[in-house]
């Protein structure tokens, strides 16, 4: 009975000892949220889903989603500690790289966006193409500074020519109005602020897209330590993003539902959009790619010193998780 009671002891103080507010690579603690910041939206649908549908609980993880109002602000409170991981686009991770920081990267939330970033601009009669209608005059174009939109902007001047132009910087939200007011002439600008415009300008409104220019990716950012002392939590938060996905293929029109209703929009809107996103945790060429053209381009921009030197963005890229889940959605 002693030798009983001794046990039963030893079993309490095991269990009471796992109950902290750790998280290792061997358990999943519940008492203590893992915090990811994202912009809440149509690109962290993924994110959406598996909180909705329980595929974080399944895998024993407790998610916090911490909601900001851009994927860079995510990234920055992440990056001053104040988050486990954060959702942001690939370029504020160009621009921090290249600031110093290091941190892995998961996982891309979209394997690619279709035509989500493009220039909605006031038709003039017989300028339908862009270099036709930017070199008609002077244009004010508005873009998003700091962000995928800005990159975008660069890519599309640079493609056709065109270098008599006003850059301005807006706010995504304000932008469909001072299009609609006559304020500035165009925008570059991702949905669902390009859509909103096109549906406030109507039959004045012209778009200029270009599916193979830009593809604004999505990506989930770790701490390098963080990732290597928890290989555990990393895989099971990425069985969920590939559940997501899953879902998202079966269930389009319930995955619509859900995300219209988290991120406060129209269902018509979420659902004139929807195709503009391919819904996969992947990892792919594109990203490489992208974040080594960001920081040629930031250089060349004077966005950071001319000496700074680019990084092995593939140091950034922590692939075998997601390889050994799901080997088919990493091709970097």
């Amino acid at each position: 009975m002693k030798k009983y009671l001794l046990w039963s002891i030893f079993i309490i103080v095991i269990i009471s000892g796992c109950n902290t507010n750790k998280i290792t690579g061997n358990v999943v603690l519940e008492n203590k949220p893992i915090t990811i910041g994202v912009q809440v939206g149509l690109p962290n649908a993924l994110m959406l889903i598996a909180r909705e549908k329980g595929f974080f609980e399944e895998q024993g993880l407790n998610i916090e989603l911490v909601e900001f109002t851009g994927g860079k602000f995510a990234l920055q409170a992440f990056l001053a500690g104040s988050l486990d991981m954060a959702v942001s686009g690939e370029v504020p991770v160009t621009y921090s790289s290249l600031q110093g920081n290091e941190y892995y990267i998961l996982a891309q939330m979209v394997e690619r966006t279709i035509n989500e970033v493009r220039v909605v601009a006031r038709k003039q009669e017989g300028l339908d193409t862009p270099t036709e209608y930017f070199k008609a005059k002077k244009r004010k174009l508005a873009t998003s500074f700091g962000g995928g939109p800005e990159f975008y902007t660069y890519n599309f001047l640079k493609k056709y020519g065109i270098k008599d132009v006003e850059i301005i910087s807006q706010n995504p939200e304000d932008m469909p109005m001072a299009l609609k007011s006559g304020t500035v002439d165009a925008i570059a600008i991702f949905d669902p602020f390009a859509f909103f415009a096109e549906q406030k300008l109507g039959e004045d409104a012209i778009t200029f897209k270009d599916d193979l220019l830009y593809s604004e990716l999505y990506v989930l950012n770790a701490d390098r330590e963080w990732v290597e002392k928890n290989p555990l939590v990393v895989r099971k938060l990425l069985i969920s993003l590939v559940k997501s996905s899953e879902f998202i293929e079966k269930n389009p029109q319930e995955a619509i539902s859900i995300v219209a209703r988290d991120t406060k929009q129209d269902r018509d809107t979420v659902e004139a959009i929807w195709g503009n996103f391919v819904f996969r945790p992947a990892l792919n060429e594109l990203l490489l790619r992208y974040l080594t053209e960001e920081a040629q381009w930031a250089i060349e921009t004077g966005k950071v010193a001319a000496d700074t030197k680019i990084p092995d963005f593939r140091e950034y890229i922590y692939s075998e998780p997601l390889k050994d889940i799901k080997l088919e959605y990493v091709t970097i």
